[in-house]
C-alpha cells in the first residue's frame, strides 16, 4: 500500500496523463505540439522533472534526431497560458537554449552505436549537461523508437518511475518536424 502523500502525487499524474489527448487534439495541425506535451509532463503537477530531452530513433535511416527539450530554468512556468496562448509558448521556446540544443542533436540511430546503449545515452546526457541521467524508451509509430532522457528534481519519487513511460507513449503521438 501506499503512503497518502503518494497517493496524491499519483492521482496528479494520472489527471494530467488523462487530458493531455484532449489538449493534443486541441493544438491538430501544429508543428510544435510536442514541445506543449513535454512542457505538460515535465511541470511540477506532473512528473517535476528538471530536465527531459525527447528523442526519435529511426533505425532504417539511421538517425537519432533531438525533437524537443525542457529546462524548467529557462521554459515558462506558468500553466494556464500554456494551451490558451500557443504563439507565446513557443516564442519562449524558441528562445530556450536547452530546447536548441536537443533539437540540434542528430547523431547515428542507437542500433548502429558501437558499446552499449548505455554508455551512449550517457554521452548524450553529458553533452545535455544533466547529472543524474534516467531513461525510458519504447517503439512508436513508422518503426520508431521514442527515447526520453531526463532528470529528476526530486531523486526519491518513485511515483515518477511507474507512470514515465505513460508520458512517453502519448509524445509519440505528436508530430514530428
Amino acid at each position: 500500500m501506499k503512503p497518502d502523500g503518494a497517493l496524491e502525487r499519483e492521482s496528479k499524474i494520472l489527471g494530467t496523463l488523462s487530458r493531455l489527448p484532449q489538449k493534443i487534439l486541441s493544438l491538430h495541425g501544429r508543428e510544435d505540439v510536442t514541445e506543449f506535451v513535454l512542457r505538460d509532463l515535465c511541470h511540477e503537477h506532473c512528473f517535476n522533472l528538471k530536465k527531459a530531452a525527447f528523442f526519435v530513433d529511426n533505425p532504417d535511416f539511421n538517425c537519432l534526431k533531438g525533437v524537443a527539450g525542457y529546462y524548467h530554468e529557462d521554459t515558462p512556468t506558468v500553466c494556464d497560458f500554456l494551451w490558451d496562448h500557443p504563439e507565446q509558448f513557443m516564442k519562449r521556446m524558441q528562445e530556450s537554449s536547452f530546447n536548441k540544443k536537443v533539437r540540434s542533436l542528430w547523431i547515428p540511430s542507437l542500433n548502429n552505436v558501437e558499446g552499449s546503449k548505455t554508455e551512449f545515452v550517457s554521452t548524450v546526457a553529458q553533452t545535455l549537461e544533466m547529472n543524474s541521467p534516467r531513461t525510458c524508451s519504447l517503439p512508436v509509430k513508422y518503426g520508431n523508437h521514442a527515447l526520453l532522457v531526463f532528470e529528476k528534481e526530486n531523486e526519491g519519487d518513485g511515483v515518477v518511475d511507474e507512470h514515465v513511460c505513460h508520458g512517453l507513449s502519448l509524445l509519440g503521438f505528436c508530430p514530428i518536424y
